[in-house]
């Protein structure tokens, strides 16, 4: 509703400068019209508008004048007889789209066409007083500086739409081939869920994809600011585009979308709602749909395999263990499935609240071991992928374990080598020369023998002033032999060990389990 108030001094004193301005030339009050703008109209209200200045001197034919005629000819005779006799006014503002406008009630004419001439100086204002010629047909454009008349044709003045361009919400890159602007994931074909406002009388059309849209963004306000035209929705049509890559053939859930609704196309056109929200609210309408079909239906990254999971699961780029996972997690998974990239980690991310036990197992045999997993995972949740990661390589460590020989029984020296060759076997040289040091006793044969395997790993000279010159001799002739029995098959593991044990003067070292006797020299 509008709010009335009086005007202040500078208010008066500003409408009096308008009048002076007024009072010399009609001109400010009357758009400047393009090649394809008739110029019969125009040339009517001119003279009507000329016939009220001829009068600016006399206040009771100016009062008459601001009751009778045309809205636009009506204010200007009463922002002229204000001019004669300045008072007060009462001051009504009304909202607007851009903000509040603010008049003087000067004459008995709309609202529009007192803020059009008062303000004339603005373009923007001035296009006010033209909204009911745009109802009739009439195209107008305003810019910063001009107010344009294209009549008929929607075909906006150059200067118009390098405006609008240049003040568009986001940073859209031209493609003239397509007569297209595109946000840059879209200039790069990615198929992602898009807003497009075209604008057919420029020969143009904007586009910007889901991830790029903005909550408090509104691009249809930004590209038809400024122009009144007969019919807004014909003129700046809206849609949002799913743009799905569907290789699914026709009988795909993608292949019948339906469009946008009309009713979420008038919420937005009325700035009821915003870019993304347009874009999720269409979802949210094609949602039920497209996840309700009974067909097998894989997406990755906005491209459709229909039925064909091969064909998904390569689009993923996943490692061995990953592929696995998903794979038979997906038997589980019946119609719909979707991941917004075509990433395995992702694919993982939507499986793994449902699925978990499933995925663990395809890696972790042992019921127990992949249950602690599950829990681990839970209590400090991190990427699945890193998860599956770690339940492989704690799987593998164990499988290389278990195909060595188990003692039982076992001397000092022999413990101790035997934790550093299955350390090194599973983690490597690093890992092997880390055990070796922090373990190193103060005395004993395990010193020679940790020289020696510091040698095989090719680490004894940066150690050498750890050791004496006795146990740097022993140790360097105990260097073949360890080497052997690091880099043993594990069918040779025991042989390997027992000749480097052996050699050290370690004889009856321990039992290997399933082996009645002592493990010695023989092989037992």
């Amino acid at each position: 509703m509008p709010r009335i108030r009086r005007g202040s001094g500078v208010r008066e004193h500003d409408l009096v400068a308008r009048a002076k301005v007024l009072r010399e030339s009609v001109e400010p009050l009357l758009p400047r019209r393009t090649a394809d703008c008739p110029p019969d109209r125009f040339d009517r209200l001119r003279s009507d508008l000329e016939a009220v200045r001829q009068e600016r001197d006399d206040a009771k034919r100016l009062e008459r004048a601001s009751h009778w005629g045309d809205p636009l000819v009506r204010s200007y005779a009463g922002l002229l007889k204000f001019y004669l006799d300045p008072g007060t006014p009462a001051v009504v503002s009304f909202p607007l789209p851009d903000g509040e406008a603010s008049y003087a009630a000067l004459a008995r004419a709309p609202r529009e066409t007192e803020v059009a001439v008062q303000q004339s100086d603005d373009p923007g204002r001035l296009l006010l007083g033209y909204v009911d010629w745009a109802r009739k047909g009439f195209h107008f454009f305003a810019t910063r500086k001009t107010l344009w008349c294209s009549g008929r044709s929607p075909a906006p003045p150059e200067e118009f739409r390098a405006e609008r361009v240049a003040d568009l919400p986001y940073r859209l890159i031209e493609d003239p081939a397509k007569h297209l602007f595109l946000c840059p994931h879209l200039k790069q074909n990615e198929p992602r869920p898009y807003l497009e406002v075209a604008w057919p009388g420029a020969g143009t059309a904007f586009r910007v994809c889901r991830k790029c849209a903005k909550a408090e963004r509104h691009l249809l306000a930004s590209v038809s600011d400024g122009a009144a035209v007969p019919d807004p929705s014909a003129e700046f049509p809206v849609d949002v585009v799913w743009n799905v890559r569907c290789e699914g053939g026709p009988e795909c859930v993608h292949a019948r979308l339906p469009e946008l609704p009309r009713a979420l196309r008038q919420r937005y056109e009325l700035g009821r709602l915003s870019d993304a929200q347009l874009i999720d609210a269409y979802g949210d309408e094609l949602r039920p749909r497209i996840e309700g079909t009974s067909r097998p239906t894989y997406v990755a990254g906005g491209v459709c395999y229909g039925a064909r999971a091969e064909a998904f699961l390569e689009a993923l780029d996943a490692t061995t263990i990953e592929r696995r996972a998903v794979e038979r997690a997906l038997k589980d998974v019946p119609g719909y499935f979707e991941v917004d990239e075509p990433s395995a980690s992702r694919a993982l991310e939507r499986l793994w609240p449902e699925h978990s036990e499933v995925i663990v197992r395809t890696i972790v045999t042992d019921p127990t071991e992949a249950r602690r997993m599950i829990d681990e995972a839970r209590g400090a949740p991190g990427r699945v992928a890193e998860i599956l990661k770690r339940a492989q390589r704690r799987t593998e460590e164990r499988q290389v374990l278990d195909e060595l020989p188990r003692y039982r029984r076992l001397a000092r020296e022999a413990a101790w080598v035997d934790r550093v060759a299955r350390e090194y076997r599973v983690h490597g040289n690093s890992a092997a020369e880390r055990t070796i040091l922090q373990s190193l006793p103060q005395e004993g044969k395990e010193r020679g023998l940790a020289f020696g395997l510091l040698t095989a790993l090719g680490r004894g000279g940066a150690h050498a002033w750890q050791f004496s010159k006795t146990e740097q001799e022993f140790g360097s002739a105990l260097a073949d032999r360890a080497r052997s029995t690091l880099a043993a098959p594990a069918d040779r593991y025991h042989a390997a060990l027992d000749a480097l044990l052996q050699a050290a003067g370690v004889a009856d070292w321990g039992e290997r389990e399933g082996t009645p006797a002592p493990a010695t020299s023989s092989g037992t």
